[in-house]
């Protein structure tokens, strides 16, 4: 009877001197990085504010251009000045961060003509070359807030 205790015992020996694995330290970077091309906004040449008109003016022969942009106030408007068009059209959307009521409302051509009003994308014939101007504003026809962020892409 006293050989099955200690033959009872074994197992918990076996168990209490097995010899862990010595563990290296190593150093392993645990961030890995995806290489992916990088969708880069485009440079703004310059930014002016003239009563409720917040003006952005971008080189247009740097298509496409990627900007952010913001209407603080419900009757802004951001005129968005494209310098050195010279291609025979323009392509253009507005993505919005939060639904808000803001639209392509117009855009006037290098002879000082307008045309409009558009909605959340534009695709127009561009029969002259010069500066052209798109007016980002709230669509009056429409409800909603036209305060908020938003993405503009022009090609």
């Amino acid at each position: 009877m006293n050989n099955l205790k200690y033959l009872a015992l074994i197992p918990l020996f076996l168990v209490a001197c097995k010899k862990e694995p010595e563990v290296k330290d190593t150093k392993v970077d645990t961030l890995t990085t995806i290489e992916k091309p990088i969708d880069s906004l485009s440079t703004i040449l310059k930014t002016e504010k003239e009563s409720n008109q917040n003006i952005i003016t971008v080189d247009a022969s740097e298509m496409p251009i990627r900007l952010n942009l913001e209407i603080k106030n419900p009757d802004d408007q951001i005129i968005l000045k494209l310098e050195n068009l010279n291609q025979s059209k323009i392509k253009g959307y507005l993505k919005t961060e939060t639904p808000m009521n803001v639209r392509f409302n117009q855009i006037r051509m290098p002879d000082n003509t307008f045309d409009g009003p558009f909605g959340p994308t534009i695709e127009y014939d561009t029969k002259q070359k010069g500066e052209y101007w798109l007016i980002f504003a709230k669509n009056n026809m429409a409800d909603g807030s036209p305060v908020g962020k938003f993405f503009v892409k022009i090609e």
